[in-house]
């Protein structure tokens, strides 16, 4: 009994000094990071209902929080990840299919080296053959430390002038997210860049949502050689979603901004498109019927 006694106040006194030492304000951060992972993910593959399990991997060398998740979709599950920043109030990073989603970031996800910012443009204008150097810093004179082809997706972040020429700095759409500067004459929409202007459709046609919804669905047809461009109004800082579901190949896709420029290159129907818009005004959406005969097809178009 008095083995027993002494074990109990030793006990006691333990789980005291473990209580100081996991304070409160630290357990509710690892909750608050595990709530909001869920529901970053939930956003992401548009299922608010869908359940979740998560798991709090620790606190890496860099000082960030690691967080694995899964979530279980109606006909499937996904895997995605999620960072933190230091102090835990801050996501820096959000993992799912393959690569980082950062565009579904709350509050734009600003939380240190992995800070996402900057408008989505393209690389435009660029010689048939040729690619665009990447250069350390604004300016010819600078080392070039990478090259990119027409149609690659980079993030803006911000640009300034360099003698006559304005230059911005840009950061790859890639997991390392590698950054340089580019002239800012081959970027869509970036001033003096060649923007990529629609090309004339078989027919055009409004998309519009019933009230209360975000989204849309039908079905449609195309004769061979023919095109269908979606007029869809949408404004910057909201999340496009369009899906092209056909039955045979030959179906292809692009995603022009009001102002013309792209922002989706030529896509097969295999892949869905999920994004941050950064322009307001009508959205085209060009669906192409490539193959030798007539086509039947699904498209579906989500907007929050």
């Amino acid at each position: 009994m008095r083995y027993f006694q002494s074990f109990k106040s030793i006990s006691l006194i333990a789980a005291a000094a473990l209580s100081l030492w996991i304070s409160p304000a630290e357990a509710q951060s690892r909750n608050v990071m595990l709530n909001e992972c869920s529901n970053v993910a939930q956003t992401y593959f548009r299922d608010f209902t869908a359940g979740t399990e998560m798991k709090y991997n620790g606190q890496r060398t860099d000082g960030t929080h690691a967080i694995n998740g899964r979530i279980f979709l109606e006909t499937r599950f996904e895997d995605f990840a999620c960072s933190f920043a230091r102090n835990g109030r801050r996501m820096v990073d959000f993992f799912a299919e393959g690569r980082s989603q950062n565009a579904y970031l709350p509050q734009g996800g600003n939380g240190g080296g992995n800070q996402q910012q900057g408008n989505v443009v393209q690389v435009t204008g660029v010689s048939a053959g040729d690619t665009l150097n990447v250069r350390s810093g604004p300016g010819t004179g600078n080392r070039i430390v990478g090259a990119l082809s027409n149609g690659t997706s980079v993030r803006n972040l911000g640009c300034q002038m360099q003698g006559n020429s304005r230059w911005c700095q840009i950061e790859m759409m890639t997991d390392m997210r590698e950054r340089g500067w580019v002239n800012a004459r081959y970027l869509s929409g970036q001033g003096g860049g060649q923007a990529t202007q629609l090309p004339s459709a078989s027919r055009m046609q409004r998309v519009t949502f019933s009230s209360g919804s975000t989204g849309t669905e039908f079905t449609a047809r195309l004769s061979r050689g023919t095109s269908v461009t979606y007029l869809l109004g949408a404004s910057n800082g909201q999340d496009l979603y369009f899906r092209l579901a056909a039955n045979a190949p030959g179906l292809s896709y692009k995603i022009f901004n009001p102002d013309g420029s792209l922002l989706l290159g030529e896509t097969n129907a295999a892949q869905e498109y999920r994004g941050q818009l950064w322009q307001s005004g009508d959205h085209k959406i060009e669906v192409r019927n490539l193959s030798n005969r007539q086509q039947s097809f699904n498209v579906i178009f989500g907007v929050r």
